[in-house]
């Protein structure tokens, strides 16, 4: 008859294999499979299962939060940085002279856009699991399972846990909090 020592390392494999599985099961794509989307200048929402971006007020020093959207106007603009990589500054549509950046505490705020692309707080980085292409031409889901992250930190964009709370940067963990997906006005 085994051990009970045993048993117990015989048990404690098999509840690791069959909670490995469904783990292996639910992990993204690997990052060199992952797209950067090319928004052509068009407009978007960006949205997580239950909320979509929005701005306190199109103002300097405004929080970026994410209350309950509508999906019907475009709040933001991404205008592709052609640097070494690709980054981006997000602009406020209803201004387009602010942009997001993050704050020394690390919630995101609005500030004026840096002309010079120096101000390293307006830079960020997308990485989408599926992303369409010509997408000034689209209506709709553009580009699905977006991870945004601060280009200097590589600390990952996560709303908030009240509607009207700062959206904030934090280590990536692939909660729905930090997942994204991108759309288009569904009216042209």
């Amino acid at each position: 008859m085994p051990s009970s020592s045993a048993l117990f390392i015989y048990a404690l494999s098999a509840v690791g294999l069959v909670t490995a599985v469904p783990m292996q099961l639910n992990t993204r794509q690997t990052t060199s499979m992952m797209c950067s989307p090319n928004f052509e200048g068009a407009g978007v929402s960006v949205t997580n299962s239950a909320r979509e971006w929005g701005v306190s007020a199109h103002a300097v020093g405004a929080d970026v939060t994410a209350p309950i959207g509508s999906l019907r106007t475009a709040n933001f603009l991404f205008q592709q940085n052609r640097e070494p990589a690709v980054s981006y500054t997000i602009r406020d549509i209803a201004n387009p002279n602010l942009a997001v950046a993050v704050r020394p505490d690390g919630t995101l705020e609005l500030d004026p856009v840096d002309a010079s692309g120096n101000d390293q707080s307006q830079k960020w980085n997308v990485l989408c699991d599926s992303c369409s292409t010509n997408i000034s031409q689209l209506h709709g889901n553009i580009a699905f399972g977006c991870n945004m992250t601060s280009a200097p930190s590589g600390l990952c964009v996560q709303i908030g846990a009240e509607e009207t709370d700062a959206m904030f940067i934090a280590p990536c963990n692939e909660q729905d909090s930090q997942n994204f997906d991108f759309w288009t006005a569904f009216e042209p």
